[in-house]
């Protein structure tokens, strides 16, 4: 029976459990009242189980309170990332293991160019914000967006494998980061609002999206104009086993790694909307800062 104010005043112990739960469903809307259909963009309605569009009347599970946002079929994706997603669940078992970042960043980088610690404090100094929403695009287990979070900030993580997230939120909850929300979603099809985000971080993943500036385009749809992005990738640097042409080539063969030129990737923010592009060069990695276009930052 649906509870009636009558019912709840006639009853003491209903008005006791009535009130945490009405405020726990508020607490959870706006928990999700960021989140639109990565379909048609349309508003989401939350429902016991998952978040329905109120437009194309899609309806996107919640698994342990993580939204699913990806396609059914996703074997028929034209990303070789997205058809082979159970290789990226598998690698999250070590992808916070002690060695991982230090024998990638030195086989693939350049031997000893930069640490994880490093590219934490960059990545920070770059994105400094007064702004509370940070969007973590592709973000893995959240491995930047949680080392970087300020107590009074919330992260919104999305990324493709179930794996990495589940990973991210036990870390979360073993840490007590209450302000980390993740998704399972395509970053070419981000679940959230437009002009949401007052910065933006993806580390390690734009050289792995087939179309880089429409990866670009969808970040910066749902940044707020003038906030800052900071992404973290491969380039052909003079260290490292990317300094080889051949090598460039078979990554990008075998595995869709793509190997960016710093002029192409000026050229690839400027074409999405982005201004202000400043690399920081750690042999064949690149950490860099662009800003979204505004009123205040066009012409910059």
């Amino acid at each position: 029976m649906r509870r009636t104010p009558e019912t709840v005043r006639d009853n003491p112990l209903a008005a006791l459990t009535a009130a945490p739960a009405a405020a726990d469903f508020a607490a959870t809307a706006e928990r999700f009242s960021l989140y639109a259909c990565p379909s048609c963009k349309g508003d989401l309605a939350l429902l016991e189980d998952g978040l329905r569009c109120q437009v194309c009347q899609i309806t996107y599970p919640l698994l342990d309170g993580i939204p699913d946002f990806m396609p059914a079929d996703i074997h028929r994706d034209p990303n070789q990332i997205v058809r082979n997603v159970a290789r990226v669940d598998r690698l999250a078992r070590v992808y916070e293991s002690r060695w991982w970042y230090p024998l990638v960043l030195s086989v693939y980088a350049g031997w000893r160019k930069t640490l994880l610690p490093e590219m934490v404090r960059v990545v920070g100094e770059m994105i400094h914000t007064d702004g509370r929403l940070i969007l973590d695009a592709a973000c893995g287990p959240g491995t930047l967006g949680r080392r970087i979070l300020a107590p009074d900030q919330a992260l919104y993580g999305a990324d493709i494998s179930w794996g990495m997230l589940r990973a991210g939120q036990d870390y979360a909850r073993r840490d007590g980061l209450s302000g980390i929300h993740f998704a399972r979603a395509k970053v070419e099809m981000l679940p959230f609002r437009p002009l949401s985000f007052d910065a933006a971080i993806c580390g390690g993943a734009l050289h792995l999206f087939p179309d880089t500036v429409a990866a670009l385009q969808e970040i910066g749809r749902t940044m707020k104009p003038g906030a800052p992005l900071a992404v973290t990738t491969f380039v052909s640097g003079r260290s490292g086993i990317l300094r080889f042409r051949r090598i460039r080539e078979y990554m990008r063969a075998t595995q869709g790694l793509h190997v960016f030129a710093l002029a192409e990737l000026e050229d690839c923010l400027m074409q999405a909307g982005f201004v202000g592009f400043a690399p920081r060069l750690y042999g064949s990695w690149v950490v860099f800062r662009a800003i979204r276009c505004g009123a205040s930052t066009r012409g910059a």
